[in-house]
């Protein structure tokens, strides 16, 4: 399957491939060519899964959705409102992943992309156009002591996520633990973000 997809690539496909690879994720070779392997016991395509795909199609088909691949850097904000919420879920500065390390053909993640995003998140702001932004704050013993300060100066709301991700093989012990946040620059009930 894998073969066909990277002839074809055909996005159910390409669904199918991550709904069996290992952990769900999704990773590329330096041609562009997916190549995770099989998720032997760890991942599978299920009822649930499919429930939600459903749904998800048919919300999108009643909604007036416009889908864009761009970067951030590239894509227009100019019609964005107070109406609206940009939601960002960046790779994480202080964290190692396929998807951050700037191989296979891909933009890496470092300081200048950073802050490039939070002086985005910034002019949103000016603008009142509410923003979530998922991240990471501490990893390993490491800080990331740029988003501390930027949502210290500006006083962003800060919320921590206490997921568990004992399921995940890749998360296996080492210093230090892993502290998620979700900022914002809207006041929410924290309480009704994840039940």
């Amino acid at each position: 399957m894998r073969s066909e997809y990277n002839a074809n690539k055909n996005p159910l496909d390409l669904f199918v491939l991550v709904a069996y690879s290992f952990n769900h994720q999704i990773r590329f070779n330096n041609n562009h060519q997916f190549n995770l392997p099989f998720g032997k016991n760890r991942s599978h395509f299920n009822k649930t899964m499919e429930r939600n795909l459903r749904s998800f199609l048919t919300r999108i088909k009643e909604m007036d959705c416009t889908f864009s691949n761009v970067s951030f850097e590239d894509f227009d904000f100019s019609d964005l409102t107070k109406e609206d919420l940009v939601y960002c879920d960046p790779p994480y500065l202080i964290t190692t992943g396929s998807y951050n390390d700037g191989k296979r053909g891909f933009k890496g993640w470092g300081h200048a992309e950073e802050e490039c995003l939070l002086d985005l998140l910034d002019s949103l702001n000016e603008r009142e156009v509410r923003f979530a932004l998922s991240n990471v704050v501490e990893h390993k013993g490491e800080e990331n002591n740029l988003l501390k300060d930027w949502v210290g100066d500006r006083g962003y709301n800060l919320y921590p996520l206490n997921f568990d991700y004992k399921n995940s093989s890749y998360q296996g012990s080492s210093k230090g633990e892993t502290k998620e946040v979700l900022i914002t620059n809207y006041p929410t009930n924290y309480s009704l973000l994840f039940f």
